[in-house]
This record gives C-alpha cells, structure tokens and sequence, in this order.
C-alpha cells in the first residue's frame, strides 16, 4: 500500500529549503550590518526575516495538524494552541515536537504578533538579535524532529 503522506512529506520538504533560505538570508543580512545600530529599515528587515521563521516552522504544524492529527484549533489563541497540538498531539499520534523545542518556539510566536500588529520603528534590536542568536540551533533541532517525525509516518 502506498505512503498515503507523500503529499505531505513532500510539502514540508518545500518548506524546510524556504525555511533554510530564510535563516541564510538572515544571516547573511545581520552579518552585513551591526545590528546595534540598525536603522529602522534595517530593523524592519531583520524582523521580516524573524517573521517568516517562525511563519515557515507554524507553516509545517498546520500541514502535519490538517493532513495527519486531522484538526485544527480555532479562535484567539489557535496559534499558541496549534504550537502546543505539536507536543501533545490526539490519541495515538505522533507528536512532531517536544515540549522543549515548543518551549524555545514561543519567544518566535510572540515576536511574530509583535511584528505583525506593532511598528517597525517600535521594534528592538535587543530582542531581535536573542531571537538571532538562538534561531540557528533551534532550526537544526526543529529539522531533525520533523525529519523523525516524518520518517514515523
């Protein structure tokens, strides 16, 4: 019989190469400048690049929660709620995260709403360059769980 999640391995793996090519991209950017004095597009910047990591990392929960755990929450806090469905999945289903990796991913949340409901101008690079400074571990730990996780399916 064959894997009915293809689909779904094969549009995570999408995701995993932009995800990639944001945290290059990020890198090679606040490489560039020095982040304590970035200027508010410089700012802006960087935080687009934060944005779209943790959008890409919420991008593969959402696909594995409608494809695989065959829900997906609703209302206010549907993101905190998704985040947490990723360690505590339905009765027997395969969690893609542990409560630790979903732990280091709620700093990237609250910075997403942050950016998407606040001002460029407003944002701090003091945040910003913790949430840089951590980004690369947690993406190498974020891989190798969804690599596990897929390979379960």
């Amino acid at each position: 019989m064959p894997n009915s999640f293809e689909k779904l391995k094969e549009d995570i793996s999408d995701e995993i190469n932009l995800l990639d090519q944001t945290l290059n991209a990020l890198s090679d950017f606040t490489g560039k400048i020095v982040l304590k004095d970035a200027n508010t597009a410089q700012k802006a910047s960087v935080g687009t690049f934060l944005m779209n990591f943790y959008t890409g990392v919420e991008n593969i929960v959402k696909r594995v929660s409608k494809e695989y755990y065959h829900t997906l929450p609703k209302g206010a806090s549907w993101h905190k709620e998704l985040l947490d469905l990723s360690c505590n999945p339905p009765e027997n289903k395969i969690p893609i995260f542990t409560r630790e990796i979903v732990n280091r991913l709620n700093p990237y949340r609250g910075f997403k709403h942050l950016f998407v409901s606040g001002y460029g101008f407003k944002l701090e690079m003091e945040l910003m360059v913790s949430l840089i400074n951590n980004a690369d571990s947690l993406w190498s730990d974020i891989k190798k769980a969804v690599t596990e996780f897929l390979d379960k399916l």
